[in-house]
């Protein structure tokens, strides 16, 4: 585990100034940022599943879906749909069902509702958890540098895409700039299945390579292990209170920064 060069915020948008002028102004560029722990502390993900076992609204649209992960991976479930999910979600902390099928889980797990009720149930919980004071204050002015030079700033996120949409509404970041989990639509319906990429570890860098494919990464921000592979792919990788996950593949992403 290597100790990582450190810059305060101010000294980093001068960096980033100096790699954009280095490129030139012509080529497009991007800032991609994960979400959870990076651009505020907490997991979003875990908020809006919380919300959605505590209000048992996992419905029976959800259940053979639920089920089959559950006979897969042979985790122990039984009952309604929504204690299936919750023991779903509980194998994956005893490492019984992978992470990756776990936040999947957590988008497609909302099988049988509208699309609009979702989005209103994230910001719903968006509020009540009181995500915009949760924001991580030293990253408000590199969103609001890539504001000024033109520079596209993304989120990417292995959350739902209804309360990542959300959350990334209170930094700035409009929905059409949000990659996370996307459960697929069904005659007007949540179904229960992933469309697209799986926004998580290598997942990542592929949902933001098809976004834009001709774009460079002037600078991605991450704080897991779960974020190298898009960290990899920028010219200035920085790590924002990185987990240790991240501090133990710090050596194979060339010239980590820390944000102090």
């Amino acid at each position: 585990m290597r100790s990582l060069a450190s810059l305060g915020t101010a000294a980093l948008v001068e960096r980033l100034d100096e790699e954009l002028a280095r490129v030139g102004r012509g080529s497009q560029a991007l800032l991609a940022f994960d979400a959870d722990g990076t651009l505020w502390s907490g997991d979003i993900g875990v908020d809006i599943f919380e919300a959605l076992v505590a209000a048992e609204g996992v419905r029976e649209e959800a259940r053979a879906a639920l089920e089959a992960e559950a006979e897969e991976f042979g985790v122990r479930a039984a009952g309604t749909p929504t204690q299936v999910a919750r023991a779903l979600d509980r194998a994956v902390a005893l490492d019984l069902y992978p992470e990756a099928r776990g936040l999947a889980m957590v988008a497609w797990a909302f099988a049988g509702w509208e699309p609009q009720a979702v989005e209103v149930f994230a910001r719903e919980v968006v509020s009540a958890t009181g995500v915009e004071r949760r924001v991580h204050q030293e990253v408000l002015p590199l969103l609001a540098w890539g504001r000024r030079r033109n520079v596209e700033v993304w989120v990417v996120s292995a959350s739902p895409r209804a309360i990542a949409v959300a959350a990334a509404g209170l930094v700035g970041v409009p929905p059409e700039r949000v990659l996370a989990m996307t459960p697929e639509v069904e005659a007007g319906r949540i179904a229960p299945r992933i469309a697209g990429p799986v926004t998580y570890a290598d997942g990542k860098r592929d949902a933001l390579r098809a976004a834009r494919p001709e774009a460079l990464v002037v600078g991605a921000f991450g704080d897991s292990s779960y974020d190298a592979a898009m960290l990899r792919e920028a010219v200035l990788p920085v790590a924002v209170h990185p987990k240790p996950s991240l501090l133990h593949v710090a050596a194979s992403i060339p010239a980590l920064l820390l944000l102090e």
